[in-house]
């Protein structure tokens, strides 16, 4: 993927490098949005491109570097091979009833997202960008700062999908294939705002 002659610039970029969403469930992450947003008050929710899991948040840096992270992502890359994802239930961060974030959890039965932190953190390390001292906990970020009246129903939201099997509701799996990672660019106030500078490739097996 070429990067625009304009991402070069003085200003510092805000990066960090993430697995994208397919455009599918993207859209089955916005349909479950329209049908439910008037019932839980989250006073923003993510854009529909904005959709992703974060591997590692780089912070700010000089637009100059991007190539030599694109190398280091594409040294990292060469150690993962593409594995399955399967979206799991919800869950929040904050309290319990007044949550600041709601996220969908992902199954990663290959642990390859743990090894995606791996590679892409101890590259990142030689470059000068530390990784978070907390556990990684991979997730995708669905809304943010619960402001309803009533206590957030944490434990009776809809389910993603409106195909469910048998009288207990449960949901369709939904399975993907990551075969790539990007380092995305941070532009504050704009939607959707993430921005791919590099969309890197995984080895095949």
């Amino acid at each position: 993927m070429e990067m625009k002659e304009e991402q070069f610039q003085d200003k510092p970029l805000r990066l960090f490098v993430a697995v994208r969403i397919p455009e599918s469930i993207q859209l089955l992450l916005e349909a479950w949005r329209l049908r439910n947003e008037d019932q839980l008050a989250f006073k923003k929710w993510t854009h529909l491109e904005d959709y992703h899991i974060t591997v590692q948040f780089l912070g700010d840096a000089e637009a100059g570097r991007v190539p030599e992270i694109t190398d280091a992502l594409k040294r990292a890359s060469l150690k993962i091979n593409p594995f399955d994802l399967e979206f799991g239930s919800f869950g929040t961060f904050g309290t319990a009833e007044a949550p600041r974030v709601l996220w969908a959890g992902v199954i990663d039965q290959s642990g390859g997202l743990d090894k995606i932190y791996e590679a892409v953190t101890s590259e990142m390390g030689e470059l000068g960008f530390a990784k978070e001292a907390r556990p990684y906990r991979p997730h995708v970020t669905i809304a943010r700062k619960y402001a309803g009246k009533s206590p957030f129903p944490g434990q009776n939201l809809p389910l993603l999908t409106e195909k469910n099997s048998g009288s207990g509701g449960t949901a369709e799996p939904l399975i993907w294939e990551v075969n790539e990672f990007v380092l995305f660019s941070t532009h504050l106030h704009e939607k959707p705002m993430y921005e791919i500078l590099e969309a890197v490739q995984m080895k095949d097996s």
